[in-house]
């Protein structure tokens, strides 16, 4: 009986070892994105323009943290834009709770978003919407950071910008001409999204501004059809990226 015992003693500590350094593990590094804590956290953060932060469990896993880290691959190509992530700890030592007390942050709230831009560490930006990797990268995008979104051309997003800013339709004429110009020496494979560039910047001339917020809540109905092929999603979803191109960007901050 005691022989049994200890056995049993020794399997159960080896599965708490072997549970220990697995979620260990699962927290030392997400790819692409930098783990911080709360000494290197005001380090860092001063330093750069945007830092995209996710404060979360200290072992993440799970749909959303699988979002992520498609994000934090996805955002690679961004300039001066980094992905990083606080672990926080509500046992032991209780690992970077100060940071999470210090922004009022809930583990209901797990995992939470903070955009800090200019080195700002007192007024984040909170991100309210869904937590899935494109939908962040287009409100990324939309606070001023160019992400690449897949099927969005770095050039045709400038060119979008610019269209925006165009204060008459003569001025936005002249932009959609500089597309043109551009289009014509655009090759495979990114002819089809540079057309749809261009497509868009004539529908706007033609409809009106109403044409993008129409136009993407027409595609993103069509994108919650489940009969839809895989392959037919990613195409539409690359589309509202396009679309999202040409939305004004917003500069409020949902301060704490």
């Amino acid at each position: 009986m005691a022989v049994t015992s200890g056995i049993a003693s020794i399997f159960c500590f080896g599965l708490f070892i072997f549970w220990h350094l697995l979620h260990s593990v699962s927290a030392i590094h997400t790819k692409g994105a930098l783990t911080l804590d709360v000494i290197t956290f005001y380090k860092v953060i001063p330093k750069h323009s945007f830092v995209l932060v996710k404060f979360d469990t200290q072992y993440p896993y799970g749909e959303k943290q699988d979002e992520f880290k498609k994000l934090a691959e996805n955002s690679s190509s961004a300039r001066d834009f980094l992905i990083a992530e606080v672990g926080i700890s509500e046992y032991g030592e209780k690992e970077n709770a100060e940071l999470g007390e210090w922004y009022k942050i809930d583990k209901a709230q797990y995992p939470a978003y903070y955009m800090f831009v200019n080195g700002n560490i007192e007024k984040p930006i909170k991100y309210t919407g869904e937590i899935k990797a494109d939908a962040i990268q287009r409100w990324v995008k939309s606070k001023g950071v160019w992400v690449g979104l897949p099927g969005c051309l770095e050039e045709f997003d400038a060119l979008a910008t610019e269209f925006l800013d165009a204060a008459t339709k003569d001025e936005q004429t002249k932009v959609l001409e500089k597309a043109e110009i551009m289009l014509s020496k655009t090759e495979e494979p990114n002819k089809k999204s540079a057309e749809h560039y261009h497509k868009i910047m004539s529908k706007v001339l033609e409809q009106g501004e109403g044409f993008i917020s129409k136009e993407i809540e027409r595609i993103s109905k069509m994108v919650a059809n489940t009969k839809m092929s895989d392959a037919k999603k990613q195409d539409l979803q690359k589309r509202l990226n396009r679309l999202s191109s040409f939305q004004a960007k917003n500069t409020e901050k949902d301060e704490l």
